[in-house]
């Protein structure tokens, strides 16, 4: 073997022009063949990328305007836990409203895993989805969320669904993931919801005040205005009276703005008894969590 490669570099030492030849033709296929190869690779990394974060994606084959977001994502390779917040678009149509029972969510990976997931209906519209045994070479994890709801005029077999992809990115690897178990980290998490709108409520609050605030200032402004008004010239009284009309317009403005803040309230305080309502039926076991024990593989053609 060595004895044919010797004669065969001496031929080409002989033959300068031949030599150039096979010099530059190996070039061009050592350069190609990494061309080809970056490609494929590029393309395989490509069929896997992160679905955007509060992104409204559409439920294929539905023609609702409801759509739904991935808007969190956490992964802790230490935990093997990765948590992801979804929101559904609120509906304007409650014939097409997508209640809890009817969003089925599944899972599936490109590695073979045995996965465990509890899906957490924090509010209608918002679900937090815990996903356990995650190894960290996990590469990518897809959620395929199915629009269940009972429709007349589906003309398609299979349900609308929504697909989102996350892969394993260095980005969600340093977030700080719950270690609680699947009844705690629910009961934390709809505690964070309830808290929110107390925060919700102060923020109410306050506009509230600021809006008392503005018209008594109001008043005490129109009462000087007209005190005054009968020591000024016609020109005067008039500008007086625009006046007097602008700050009881504004004092009309505060008062729908009272309104509006005392009736979110109303609001904010029914959905926290709600909230600890299932707070207290998932701490007592009444609410069950839904879990998925197993899932899918998905491959870099899906």
């Amino acid at each position: 073997m060595m004895k044919k490669l010797t004669t065969g570099w001496r031929y080409l030492k002989e033959h300068s022009r031949l030599r150039r030849f096979f010099i530059i033709g190996l070039y061009l296929v050592l350069t190609g063949g990494l061309i080809i190869n970056y490609g494929l690779l590029n393309r395989q990394t490509a069929k896997n990328d992160d679905t955007p974060l509060n992104s409204y994606q559409s439920f294929s084959g539905d023609n609702s305007a409801q759509g739904v977001k991935l808007v969190q994502r956490q992964y802790s390779p230490t935990k093997q836990r990765l948590i992801a917040t979804f929101e559904v678009q609120a509906s304007t149509d409650p014939t097409t409203e997508i209640l809890s029972q009817y969003l089925h969510f599944e899972l599936a990976t490109v590695l073979p895993q045995k996965l465990k997931m509890v899906v957490i209906p924090v509010t209608e519209n918002k679900y937090v989805v815990m996903v356990d045994h995650l190894n960290q070479n996990f590469e990518a994890i897809r959620f395929r969320l199915i629009n269940a709801t009972p429709k007349t005029d589906q003309t398609s077999s299979s349900a609308p669904q929504a697909d989102f992809i996350v892969t394993n990115q260095a980005k969600i690897r340093r977030a700080q993931v719950s270690a609680l178990s699947p009844k705690a980290f629910a009961s934390q998490t709809i505690n964070d919801e309830i808290s929110a709108r107390n925060t919700s409520i102060k923020r109410q609050q306050n506009k509230i005040k600021l809006a008392k605030t503005a018209i008594s200032a109001d008043h005490d402004k129109i009462q000087t205005k007209r005190t005054n008004r009968k020591y000024e010239v016609a020109s005067q009284q008039t500008q007086t009276d625009n006046d007097i009309e602008t700050l009881t317009g504004d004092i009309e403005q505060n008062q729908q703005n009272i309104t509006g803040a005392k009736h979110r309230i109303s609001t904010l305080k029914a959905e926290q008894a709600l909230l600890k309502k299932k707070q207290t039926a998932i701490r007592n076991g009444t609410f069950k969590l839904a879990k998925v024990t197993k899932s899918t593989q998905i491959t870099h053609k899906n």
